[in-house]
């Protein structure tokens, strides 16, 4: 298995699983039943434009239905909704772009001395329920090499009607404590509980809900002003953006019990702040951000995954730094080029739509990021 199919495979979420092992790749939408509504501002020129409209029709071919946008520094050069999406400004669930959120808070309090990424949850939570646990690194636990229970064993857990609410450290100390899987640092397993755990490890030494520390600490700087956080008292908006799932509308989920692993929510507008942030050193000093970017033997890094993409220039590859979120109907796919500041963003509202092989120069996003990178 390939580093990111194990990756691709560990990403669906929990009851969700067998949809997303069933059908992935199975559907596709025919051309002519799509409506494609382009959004385009400030493009560099008519050719860069051009090529990207190109490959966003060529996307469709793919059974893509959802929003585009591309931009390179602080020019937007390609917005738009293709299909059930709507308007291009709609509000969507973030799911797992989440956690790349979550890992830069980690790193800030890595900054302030607060934490160390080799060092043990035991050494900063010394009661947590389960000794196994609190032999993990924090790295482990960033990377998803804990051993961690894996909240997919609960079926029900993010069913809204199961009525978790969104108490973090209720999940992280009840659930996310059960037995361990593996021993920490031996295999990879991608899992919502380690970013519970880590989003409640945040509140315990902060004393901030983690609701306030998205708000002070990336959603503010960036000037992310549509960005938020889903509560019990809001598990779901049906005014957002949702999709469909093994052909079918998506099951109804408690967005909120998804906690640090996966709860935010905003526009393209707001992804593309949050992006630009980050490349322009507003979260993290340089230092920090190149830790966190560092990619371990698989292509994964802190919160995010890294990967040197061939498919604009063969002999001079562009490091991609990755970063997937999938909740039901709703995937995202955000790819950012930090020494360019090239950003490459699909919400796709087809749920069974696989969207990760760009790290090969597949899949349907790779056409794309090269008309972006390729563009003058």
């Amino acid at each position: 298995m390939s580093r990111f199919q194990q990756y691709r495979r560990h990403l669906c979420n929990h009851f969700y699983r067998r949809f997303c092992l069933q059908y992935l790749g199975t559907i596709a939408f025919a051309l002519s039943s799509m409506v494609f509504t382009s959004n385009l501002s400030f493009a560099a020129n008519a050719n860069t434009s051009s090529d990207l409209e190109a490959a966003s029709i060529a996307l469709q071919q793919t059974g893509f239905q959802g929003a585009i946008l591309a931009a390179r520094g602080d020019k937007l050069l390609y917005k738009a909704s293709i299909g059930n999406f709507g308007d291009v400004n709609r509000t969507f669930r973030f799911a797992s772009i989440t956690k790349e959120m979550t890992a830069i808070i980690l790193m800030q309090e890595v900054e302030a001395g607060h934490l160390q990424l080799d060092q043990t949850l035991g050494t900063y939570w010394p009661d947590y329920p389960n000794p196994a646990v609190r032999a993990v690194t924090i790295r482990q636990f960033m990377t998803h090499y804990s051993g961690l229970f894996n909240d997919n064993a609960v079926p029900t857990f993010h069913m809204l009607n199961a009525n978790n609410g969104d108490d973090m450290k209720k999940f992280a100390t009840g659930m996310c404590a059960g037995q361990t899987n593996s021993q920490p640092g031996s295999t990879f397993d991608y899992n919502n509980c380690d970013y519970m755990v880590l989003g409640a490890l945040l509140e315990k030494i902060t004393k901030q809900s983690f609701a306030q520390l998205l708000q002070q600490r990336i959603f503010s700087p960036a000037g992310m002003t549509n960005a938020g956080f889903y509560t019990a008292a809001m598990p779901d908006n049906p005014d957002h953006v949702h999709g469909s799932l093994g052909g079918q509308a998506e099951p109804e989920v408690n967005l909120a019990s998804y906690g640090a692993a996966g709860s935010s929510f905003g526009t393209l507008k707001d992804l593309l702040a949050f992006d630009r942030a980050f490349i322009k050193g507003k979260y993290i000093s340089a230092k920090s951000r190149a830790e966190m970017i560092k990619p371990n033997a698989v292509g994964g890094a802190l919160g995010v995954w890294v990967y040197p993409f061939h498919g604009a220039d063969e002999k001079n590859p562009t490091v991609i730094v990755e970063r997937q979120g999938w909740i039901a109907g709703i995937r995202i796919l955000n790819l950012v080029d930090v020494q360019s500041g090239n950003i490459l963003i699909l919400v796709s509202t087809n749920g069974d739509l696989d969207l990760t092989q760009t790290w090969a120069n597949k899949g349907p996003a790779a056409g794309l990021l090269k008309a972006l990178l390729q563009s003058k």
